[in-house]
């Protein structure tokens, strides 16, 4: 009798934890949220870098480059102020968000990159402040949306 309580007990646990698990079902075209921009000075002779933490979802699993033959899927592009103009900067070279290894994507996933940027070269051309801006594009061609970072560089 003791036994069949115990595992009556744990069959009740075990169905508790499984109903509160959400269910994300996240859309299939990936989304992007910003979670912080940090000029950090790194003590190099290649001086500050810009540090862009973005978070993300994708319903169908299938965000980030596999090899080689895969494209470039993180598209940046930087901007900066002259004499109160938005003008494009020449484009930032191509950056790859790595695909989620063992993760199950059945109802989505979900996390978090990391994009870093050398300042030093935008300093030394004159430019004293821009901002980026990027988007993701999947395995599927799903393109999310665009997310910024703050002004920089003052």
């Amino acid at each position: 009798m003791k036994s069949f309580v115990k595992i009556g007990i744990g069959i009740l646990i075990l169905s508790g934890i499984s109903a509160c698990q959400e269910d994300n079902n996240f859309s299939d075209v990936p989304k992007l949220f910003y979670r912080d921009f940090q000029i950090v000075e790194t003590g190099q002779e290649s001086g500050a870098m810009g540090i862009w933490k973005l978070g993300f979802t994708d319903g169908d699993g299938n965000i980030g480059v596999r090899n080689t033959a895969d494209s470039n899927n993180f598209i940046v592009t930087g901007y900066s102020y002259v004499n109160g103009a938005i003008i494009p900067l020449p484009k930032l070279q191509g950056y790859r968000i790595p695909a989620s290894e063992n993760v199950s994507s059945k109802n989505g996933i979900e996390g978090e990159f990391r994009f870093e940027l050398e300042i030093n070269p935008y300093r030394s051309s004159g430019i004293d402040s821009m901002f980026l801006e990027g988007y993701v594009i999947d395995r599927a061609f799903n393109q999310s949306n665009s997310i910024q970072t703050p002004i920089f560089l003052d």
